[in-house]
């Protein structure tokens, strides 16, 4: 392979943002001024996440890539730190680290995407089933043939493991836990010099992948949420299919409201031990939530006094504990997720539900004793957001 045919891939590569980039801004939802800042931002994770998977990492020497603030990718849960690593396909790996203060600990590998529609889910490890040391350090194998202990099916077809650290908690996760991979039987290998026709190959892949994942997350956006009525809350249902987390049960809507609105969702506790709720823009990906309150936890919420949980959607702060901030966004995505589910089924009377009202309304639908909260009270909560997220990502 020839100079010219890596250059051929890189310039591909470079020009295959700028039309993407032109794409988003012939999208509709481009022409409301509020989604033209996040749109060229989603492009921009987009392309973080596809140099990391597919051009500075690799499955002979695997390293997980994280998906953080930076990149804000596909309906990411504000409570997780998702760790993803591409696998060659029936080789063993070995995944090892320290649980620390996750709720809950999950391991799946891929064969394709099949949040993206094609592909299926090949294996999945439930934090139910892991198993953890006293010391709290934990060992998985990813192979095409069962070991004992941890194992997962690393079958012909397999492409990338992803392993879900969730946090509930955040005034008291200050200890994130480690995760790490190796492929086994390797870990002393030299990694050889990146050669040229390597790089080549690997920006096509870059390639061809961003021009996958740029256009599947907003039309996910605007054929699964937008396109329902405004202001409603789907029905529970099963993402495992689509390459969620089996067993997980979420609820989808969407909000579009102007500044003087708020939505009120009134929810109820799952049986399993983490249930979660946040906002999203409309190129699916999470709003600001380290120093905005665009999501809480089961654990982070206030409960009312018949144990239901009154979270206020809307854009200005009306002074209550469970106020998710839509940071101006006159249209969005709202998502709810319910983990570890210990029965089969929703109760149907325990269905998410909302109502549209006037925020100088909000007395008339909210408990009497409802708490509230001043501009004090708000500033400490967002800093404890802060400080758990820093230490979540280690920065």
């Amino acid at each position: 392979m020839g100079a010219d045919e890596l250059a051929d891939s890189f310039d591909g590569f470079l020009g295959t943002i700028g039309r993407l980039a032109g794409e988003l801004r012939d999208d509709e939802l481009y022409s409301s001024p509020e989604n033209r800042a996040s749109a060229h931002r989603f492009l921009l994770g987009m392309t973080i996440a596809r140099l990391e998977e597919h051009v500075l990492f690799e499955p002979d020497f695997p390293f997980f890539r994280v998906l953080d603030t930076r990149i804000r990718e596909g309906g990411d849960n504000s409570d997780q730190r998702y760790l993803i690593s591409r696998l060659n396909p029936g080789e063993t790996y070995r995944i090892w680290g320290t649980l620390g203060d996750a709720q809950r600990l999950e391991v799946q590998i891929y064969a394709g995407d099949p949040y993206l529609g094609s592909g299926r889910m090949a294996s999945y490890l439930a934090a139910e089933d892991l198993k953890v040391s006293e010391d709290g350090t934990f060992e998985v194998i990813a192979s095409s043939v069962e070991q004992p202990g941890n194992w997962l099916e690393n079958p012909a077809d397999a492409t990338r493991v992803l392993v879900r650290q969730i946090y509930s908690d955040w005034a008291s996760a200050a200890t994130p836990g480690e995760v790490h991979i190796d492929r086994v039987g390797h870990e002393g290998d030299l990694r050889p010099a990146l050669q040229p026709d390597d790089l080549a190959a690997r920006l096509r892949e870059a390639t061809s992948d961003l021009v996958a994942q740029a256009r599947a997350w907003p039309a996910l956006v605007k054929k699964g949420y937008l396109d329902a009525s405004p202001n409603t809350l789907s029905e529970p249902f099963d993402p495992g299919s689509r390459g969620g987390v089996p067993g997980r049960w979420m609820v989808r809507g969407n909000f579009a409201f102007g500044d003087d609105e708020a939505m009120v969702i009134t929810a109820w506790p799952g049986s399993g031990d983490y249930q979660g709720i946040q906002l999203l823009d409309p190129w699916f990906s999470s709003l600001e939530y380290a120093n905005r309150q665009t999501s809480l936890s089961g654990d982070q919420a206030h409960r009312d006094a018949d144990g239901a949980y009154r979270f206020v959607v809307s854009a200005r702060d009306p002074g209550v504990p469970n106020w998710l901030d839509t940071m101006g966004l006159v249209q969005g995505v709202i998502l709810m997720r319910y983990d570890g589910s210990t029965t089969p089924d929703f109760p149907e009377d325990e269905h998410p539900r909302a109502v549209t009202v006037k925020i100088d309304a909000l007395g008339d639908v909210l408990p009497a004793d409802t708490p509230r909260l001043g501009p004090e009270d708000r500033a400490q909560e967002i800093a404890v957001r802060r400080r758990h997220v820093q230490q979540r990502f280690g920065n």
